[in-house]
């Protein structure tokens, strides 16, 4: 850019006083934070943001620095063009293939608000062998640019022994085609041994999502095993043994809440600082009506008390240092984008059907494809355009929220696939975010 080329501020700019703190600049189109803390620089900051009129400059270091962070734009700049843009090249055209396999539908625990069915229905070792063979078929054609594994189910350790065939299966495969390789799993953590976990790390598993709900009394009353008895104590011993090796993994640590459990997350967070590093961060959403037996009786917050507990609990965490993906993360464009509606991310059932989404794992739009013997994955083009269609082009009402950036038109797209219609309340996302990002900077 020239000097003396116009400027204007972006309109995915956040701009949260902070009154005698200072304050904080972010940009959802861009994920920049910055902390304006000095008198002078504010002065300065403020004056240049209420300007009518901004001139490039590139000895000015600190329009240079804003111009630079995306908080300074052209005058001229297409934003929601430009974000149209990212999408494409950054979603739409990416090419690792992201698989996610239903292990098996059966669960060791009977966790209050879940929506499956626990059914005793297993992914067979055809099913393992076919989907290999369609990665080995992929790779030697140069379809996709690496392999992304995620194990999930009902509880995917169950089936433990073919999953560690299959991923040796898989890592042997990548490392012939000389393709990056990583897997992780959505698990409840309980049948994560230490033999077991170093088995899994052997064989490229760096990543898993356990979900503890609160401390031993609430995270038992609502995540039982199907025998009635409490989990807690055991995943936590696993989690436990997990942080005592050196390895190079990660773990998320989601709390799904109502009112019972956020009234106890500060105790709940000190317990996490206080057990386990830096390689298990935090994640928490609100427990949902998702379909399941127990949703007439579930005790939910409404979308407000959602939004001020997660807000209270971002405070809590940023006390005890702790990382929180729901700030780390969920602020960078894109973040919120669901994986149903990316073309190369597939959910594969055990019986080898191929889908989208695990909110509604037997309904029919939901099932996309087959995964045949031969390796071949047959795709019903139509079908699959319903998931990733529908965010191509963000909804009328999404295009004018600051928010827009992160999730493209929504989170979850399975509504809308179904015919619903758009339910997004954009004062209050747009509320949250700032209010999430202003505690915890």
């Amino acid at each position: 850019m020239d000097n003396g080329e116009k400027l204007k501020c972006s309109y995915y700019n956040f701009i949260l006083e902070q009154g005698e703190k200072g304050c904080i600049l972010y940009n959802s189109l861009s994920g920049v934070i910055i902390s304006v803390t000095e008198p002078e620089e504010l002065e300065r900051i403020r004056g240049i943001l209420g300007s009518k009129e901004i001139a490039y400059n590139k000895n000015d270091e600190v329009i240079s620095v804003l111009y630079e962070k995306g908080i300074l734009v052209e005058a001229d700049k297409d934003e929601l063009e430009y974000l149209q843009f990212l999408y494409e090249q950054e979603v739409v055209k990416n090419n690792v293939l992201s698989l996610m396999l239903i292990t098996t539908r059966q669960c060791n625990l009977r966790c209050v608000y879940c929506y499956e069915k626990h059914e005793n229905l297993i992914m067979h070792e055809n099913v393992y062998k076919s989907i290999a063979l369609y990665i080995e078929d992929s790779l030697k054609e140069h379809k996709y640019s690496g392999i992304n594994i995620t194990l999930f189910g009902g509880e995917p350790f169950i089936e433990y022994n073919n999953i560690i065939k299959f991923l040796e299966d898989v890592k042997r495969i990548c490392n012939k085609y000389n393709v990056p390789y990583g897997a992780g799993a959505t698990s409840n953590g309980a049948l994560i041994t230490p033999g077991r976990f170093e088995k899994l790390y052997s064989l490229g598993v760096t990543y898993y999502q356990v979900t503890i709900d609160g401390l031993e009394d609430t995270h038992d009353l609502y995540r039982k095993s199907a025998d009635g008895k409490g989990s807690f104590k055991k995943i936590i011993e696993n989690l436990k043994y997990m942080d005592s090796t050196d390895y190079d993994f990660e773990v998320t640590i989601r709390t799904n809440f109502n009112k019972e459990i956020s009234a106890k997350a500060k105790e709940f967070y000190q317990f996490i600082a206080k057990n386990f590093g830096s390689r298990f961060h935090v994640y928490y959403e609100g427990i949902k009506k998702l379909g399941g037996i127990n949703d007439g009786s579930l005790n939910v917050l409404d979308k407000n008390e959602v939004s001020k507990s997660s807000v209270d609990i971002a405070a809590y965490i940023k006390e005890l240092g702790i990382k929180n993906d729901v700030i780390d993360e969920m602020t960078m464009p894109f973040s919120r984008v669901c994986y149903a509606t990316k073309h190369n991310d597939y959910l594969i059932d055990y019986d080898g059907s191929v889908l989208k989404c695990t909110l509604s794992l037997d309904d029919d739009l939901n099932k996309i494809g087959k995964i045949y013997e031969d390796g071949t994955m047959e795709i019903n083009d139509y079908k699959h355009a319903k998931w990733v269609g529908k965010k191509t082009q963000p909804a009328s009402q999404c295009k004018q929220c600051r928010v827009l950036p992160l999730c493209y038109g929504g989170r979850c797209v399975n509504g809308l696939v179904h015919g619903g219609s758009f339910g997004c309340d954009r004062k209050l996302q747009e509320e949250e975010l700032a209010a999430l990002i202003a505690y915890n900077v």
